[in-house]
């Protein structure tokens, strides 16, 4: 498997410092654009990749860089590339994405990821940061920012660019390391994570926090003898399935009938709330614990 090269120490130095890893592996995800289209990591599978161009309101990143964004779109995405951003920031709800877009006009779709999870698991700590992913082996390609061009003669950052000729060339694969690249974050640009810290000092309780939700959503099916496959009667039960019930929460299959509650509301929806869609993950995370 070819893997891909540094172009130079002075490079690395100009967009920050850059360095290869094991590939790092992902879950597939299921966010809502701005319209109320749904987008499934795994549904791009017909695609060599999906490029996650993370996007905040305030970010001056957001704001100065959609022409490249839009030029970045129109080279690649004849090599069965997708394109899309994300919004992860606490200050910006789907209305205020909306206006947004009306006034920069971008060619693709902005992904509400109001619960932050995605950007979590994805890693991705400020808008403007560029995230790369193989939907066919659930892995992360690159992750930095544009590529930074040269100065005073030398030369610029290639990484992002070598990562789409890999691709395009048919030179990844499940082994294929992550490119990661650090950069500062931009005036307005630094995501902040409340519900992560929280979670990290404090980790859910499963009596008082963890299991209301899981009466209130999942035990009408999850029972004995109900149409849920297995019954959550117990804390060791639920533990058992918790990796199970990850997927199906960040894959929006569980609980069933979600609806986009930003475009009207049903009286028998099951979305989870964005509250509730973070304690249960990050309950999962920190290792589904008893106490």
């Amino acid at each position: 498997m070819k893997t891909l090269k540094c172009v130079g120490l002075l490079a690395a130095l100009l967009a920050g410092s850059q360095s290869f890893a094991a590939p790092e592996r992902i879950g597939d995800f299921n966010l809502i654009d701005e319209t109320g289209r749904a987008h499934q990591l795994s549904k791009f599978g017909y695609q060599k990749a999906l490029v996650v161009i993370s996007q905040a309101n305030s970010c001056s990143t957001s704001q100065e860089l959609f022409s490249e964004y839009k030029i970045l779109e129109t080279k690649w995405d004849n090599e069965q590339i997708s394109f899309v951003m994300m919004n992860s920031s606490i200050n910006d709800d789907v209305e205020a994405v909306r206006r947004f877009k009306n006034s920069y006009n971008p060619d693709m779709p902005i992904l509400m990821d109001d619960t932050q999870l995605v950007a979590e698991s994805l890693g991705i700590t400020k808008a403007g940061e560029i995230v790369v992913l193989d939907p066919n082996n659930m892995t992360i390609l690159y992750r930095g920012p544009l590529d930074t061009p040269g100065a005073r003669g030398e030369p610029g950052t290639t990484f992002l660019r070598e990562t789409f000729d890999a691709i395009a060339a048919g030179e990844i694969g499940r082994d294929t390391e992550t490119v990661s690249v650090d950069f500062e974050a931009a005036p307005g640009c630094a995501l902040e994570f409340p519900a992560k810290v929280t979670s990290a000092d404090d980790v859910p309780d499963y009596e008082t926090e963890v299991a209301p939700v899981l009466i209130e959503n999942c035990v009408g099916c999850h029972i004995e003898g109900g149409i849920g496959p297995f019954a959550m009667n117990s804390h060791q039960m639920v533990q058992g399935w918790s990796p199970m019930m990850r997927e199906v929460i960040m894959t929006k299959r569980m609980p069933p009938m979600q609806v986009d509650p930003t475009i009207r509301s049903f009286e028998n929806a099951r979305t989870l709330s964005v509250e509730d869609t973070q304690t249960l993950i990050h309950w999962i995370n920190a290792g589904a614990p008893r106490e």
